[in-house]
């Protein structure tokens, strides 16, 4: 994923319940990876630098993973992203 010869890829990890986050954490460092986890949209939005994969949770506490990846995508368009969630609402699938 990184273009980072010999270096670790750089995720970034938006996920505001702070169990799922270290779980999530935990185990993208096992890859080996670099994480920048972060629990709302505005101190991800605050991180410097860029990251090689986007993880952002669907609902945030002040916002939306999609308004977050709009904002993100500004900066970054190319960036790869997936977006997780608990809540399994068929609106939030389709959105």
């Amino acid at each position: 994923m990184s273009d980072r010869k010999g270096m670790k890829p750089r995720l970034l990890l938006v996920e505001d319940d702070p169990v799922s986050r270290g779980f999530m954490g935990a185990a993208l460092e096992a890859l080996p990876a670099q994480v920048d986890a972060a629990e709302t949209m505005r101190a991800a939005l605050a991180l410097e630098g860029t990251h090689d994969l986007w993880l952002l949770d669907a609902n945030l506490p002040d916002g939306h993973g999609t308004d977050l990846l709009a904002q993100l995508r500004i900066r970054y368009p190319t960036t790869p992203a997936l977006a997780h969630t608990a809540d399994d609402s068929p609106a939030l699938r389709l959105q």
